[in-house]
Formats: C-alpha cells, sequence, structure tokens
C-alpha cells in the first residue's frame, strides 16, 4: 500500500497515458472526445422557443462570433444568376469536381461561418470545390423560394461549363431534403442531373411521421420536434407539409444519381434517413447507408474534434472521388 501511495504520479500517469492511447486507436465506442463533447451540448444548450425566431438567427449570429479568427475562412463570393452563393475551394489541388452544397438551418436560419470550416475540410480531403448556396430563407420566403433558389444557382454552375458528370449535390438536415427535392424537380423537369448525392442527416419528412421523434427524443441532445414543426410550417406556408418537393421522402426516386446517407443514431430525425434508404433502394438508386450509433445531428461538422466525424468526413471524400 505504502509503494502504491509513494508512486501515485507514476501509477497516474501510466493509466492517462493507457486511457488516451485506447482513445487515439479508437477503442472506446463511442469515442471519449464525443462523450465529452455531447454531455457539453446537454448542459450548455438551451432550446428556443419556435415563435422566438428573431432570437434564434441572434443566437446563432453571436455563435459564430466566438469562432477564433485563425478558423475563420474567409468567404468567396459570387452571384450566380442573382442567387448569392460562395465557393470553397481546397488549398493546393486544381477540382475537377464541384460539390452544390444546400445548407441547413431548418429552412430559417442559417450559420455561413461555421458550414465553411465544414466544407473546407470536406474540400480538403476530396480535392473538389464547394458551392455553397445562399437560398430564401422562411418565414419571410416560404415554398418554393429555397427551391427556386437552388434550380437557378444549379442552371449557373451549368452554365459556367461544369458537365453533369463533373457534380455531386450535398446538404445537411433541412439543406438534405432540400438536396432532395432539388433532385426530384430537376428530374421532372427532364434537365440534366449530377452524378451523385450526399445527404448529411437529411430532414426529408416534414410531416414528423418517423417513429425515431418520439423513441429518440430523450436521447438526442439537439433537436426537438417542437421547433422543428414550427419551421415546417414556415417553410410550407400555403402548400400541404406532404408535398414531395416539400417532404421529398414521399417522392419517387426512380432515375436519381448514386447517394451517400450519414445520420447519427441518437437524433429524432433519424428515420428520415433510414426510410429514404429503403425507398431509394426499392426505385433502384444504389444508396450507402450510414449510421454511427451513438451520434447526434450532423455529426460530421464537428470535424476533427472528434473520431466518429473524421470518419465521415473521410467516408464523404471517398464517395466524391468515386463519383
Amino acid at each position: 500500500m505504502n509503494k502504491i501511495i509513494k508512486n501515485w504520479q507514476r501509477i497516474l500517469f501510466f493509466g492517462l497515458g493507457a486511457v488516451i492511447g485506447l482513445e487515439f486507436s479508437n477503442a472506446f465506442h463511442p469515442s471519449l472526445r464525443s462523450r465529452f463533447m455531447y454531455t457539453l451540448v446537454r448542459l450548455l444548450h438551451k432550446p428556443i422557443m419556435p415563435e422566438e425566431l428573431e432570437k434564434q438567427r441572434s443566437y446563432l449570429d453571436r455563435l459564430q462570433e466566438l469562432v477564433p479568427p485563425p478558423l475563420k475562412i474567409d468567404p468567396n463570393p459570387v452571384d450566380a444568376n442573382g442567387i448569392p452563393c460562395e465557393w470553397v475551394l481546397p488549398e493546393k489541388d486544381i477540382p475537377t469536381q464541384v460539390v452544390f452544397y444546400l445548407h441547413g438551418g431548418g429552412y430559417t436560419t442559417k450559420m455561413p461561418v461555421l458550414h465553411r470550416n465544414f466544407l473546407y475540410l470536406l474540400a480538403q480531403e476530396s480535392k473538389a470545390q464547394f458551392l455553397m448556396v445562399d437560398y430564401r430563407l422562411a418565414p419571410e420566403h416560404p415554398f418554393p423560394a429555397a427551391l427556386e433558389d437552388a434550380l437557378v444557382a444549379y442552371d449557373w454552375l451549368l452554365h459556367q461549363g461544369w458537365d453533369p458528370e463533373q457534380i455531386l449535390f450535398a446538404g445537411d438536415s433541412a439543406g438534405g431534403g432540400l438536396t432532395l427535392a432539388t433532385l426530384l424537380a430537376l428530374r421532372d423537369m427532364g434537365k440534366p442531373l449530377p452524378v451523385g448525392a450526399i445527404f448529411i442527416s437529411p430532414w426529408t419528412d416534414l410531416t414528423g411521421s418517423g417513429e425515431s421523434i418520439t423513441l429518440l427524443k430523450d436521447l438526442d441532445v439537439m433537436l426537438s420536434w417542437e421547433n422543428l414543426q414550427e419551421s415546417a410550417l414556415d417553410y410550407a406556408g400555403k402548400e400541404p407539409l406532404s408535398h414531395p418537393w416539400i417532404s421529398p421522402l414521399f417522392g419517387d426516386f426512380k432515375g436519381l444519381p448514386d447517394s451517400l446517407i450519414l445520420v447519427g443514431g441518437r437524433e429524432i430525425l433519424m428515420d428520415d434517413s433510414t426510410r429514404l434508404a429503403t425507398r431509394m433502394t426499392e426505385d433502384g438508386v444504389e444508396v450507402d447507408l450510414v449510421i454511427e450509433p451513438y451520434m447526434g445531428h450532423v455529426y460530421p461538422a464537428t470535424g476533427p474534434a472528434i473520431p466518429e466525424a473524421q470518419r465521415a468526413i473521410e467516408r464523404i471524400g471517398d464517395f466524391i472521388k468515386k463519383c
């Protein structure tokens, strides 16, 4: 016992070293870093009532201001036939592919600083460049404003000389749903489709019929259906929530490109992804579904902070390169 007391520093150092070694060898599931991160989110995240949209937007603006200057990436704005967009490029490589990206935010908010950082990580991993579309937001601009903006921006991209075989679509959360709706609209209009699509925790069912909304509500530390439902009504406007260009889960997926879907196993929108993968497969679409069991909404955006997100970024990069 005396020896243990005398050598406590050595034992502590050895124990910490062993834990750190196991963590960085991905021995823990979930990782210790992700457990720490989600614990902080649960402690610090204070849900804002859905009717307080301006307060929510102000909160997100302040959150972006907390990003330290060395981590902020300067925007590269471009006017895409009247639709504000911005390019995010890898540092050294000359890209031969472009990813047309629609950001999340429940159709009512946006976080360009944080999305810009996330897309930069994806650009570095994939060697592709990203075009992020700043589509109009509800409730000021309900459906079909966001979809119209996406269609105009994509038409602009094609007229810049990009071949559809060089283009992929991608989006997270509401942007994932809008990505799918844009693909459906383009196909229905007989327009050329991109070669692939990536959906990150896509919100594809604004009616809220997925069982995970109830089953996982106590595990989801980021989303609440109360907030999402208000955003859904703001976005749909006078149209029914089941409209296939509003809730694209209820669409027909024949002819859509190969797709990658990533979703966390502890988010209330998980069924929006699992049902989408099933229905796309039934309609003949090649789909790769990745469910990260212990992760939350849009977990890949946390980047290298947690190993689960880093693996997702690598998975996305590989998918882009293979298309």
